[in-house]
């Protein structure tokens, strides 16, 4: 596939950006900041999100986007829901209809356990943008998939984890190399289109409902 990849200096973006060339894709890393060891075979789009005509260019004849858009609590911009309205339009001009976002634990029906709720107040305009940018993908006509991870780690991926998106699964954590794998799989075989599910680790108590895949170009 041909990927735009938006929010690439994240440390979920960066382990979606080396899976993905790992597998034989072509990757266009979409930003305004210097990536720290670029790799040789990284396209990067030099831009603004919130520039309609750059991301435009950026989308255009890709097969698929990914947006690992973020801000941090202490510097927040409401980058995924501002961000994710300039995509969708820029989308649109260019006839891409394949979107895949990363959301949070918390948006929705995706329920925090009573810990991670009270951890959410902290991070709660994080959530509110989110939220927003839910709705604008859900309003929209594209073909998108909405990833609400578990709290994230830097762990070794596991390979393995839980997906759903009926509410059943309540806190938890998830590596955050898992969370890029499970964003790559759904680009390829479109298995969660216009739904948002939530993923987590599995534990002792809850076996694999979903294996990693070996990752294929196509």
């Amino acid at each position: 596939m041909k990927l735009v990849v938006f929010g690439p200096t994240g440390a979920t973006g960066r382990h979606l950006i080396d899976q993905a060339l790992a597998s034989g894709h072509e990757v266009t890393a979409f930003t305004r900041s210097e990536i720290a060891d670029r790799p040789p075979s990284l396209r990067v789009f030099w831009g603004n999100v919130f520039d309609v005509d750059e991301v435009s260019a950026a989308v255009r004849a890709q097969d698929a986007v990914v947006s690992c858009l973020g801000s941090r609590p202490w510097r927040h911009t409401d980058v995924c829901s501002e961000g994710i309205r300039t995509i969708i339009t820029a989308m649109r001009d260019t006839g891409v209809r394949r979107v895949i976002a990363m959301s949070s634990q918390g948006v929705g029906n995706a329920r925090f356990s009573l810990l991670g709720s009270i951890a959410a107040l902290a991070i709660r305009r994080e959530i509110a943008d989110k939220r927003r940018m839910e709705d604008l993908l859900a309003d929209s006509e594209v073909d998108w998939t909405v990833v609400r991870p578990a709290i994230l780690t830097n762990g070794e991926p596991r390979g393995r984890w839980r997906i759903a998106d009926d509410g059943s699964i309540i806190g938890g954590m998830i590596p955050r190399a898992d969370v890029a794998a499970f964003m790559l799989h759904e680009l390829r075989v479109g298995e969660w289109i216009r739904r948002s599910p939530t993923i987590a680790s599995e534990t002792r108590t809850h076996r694999a409902s979903e294996r990693r895949p070996t990752a294929t170009a196509g």
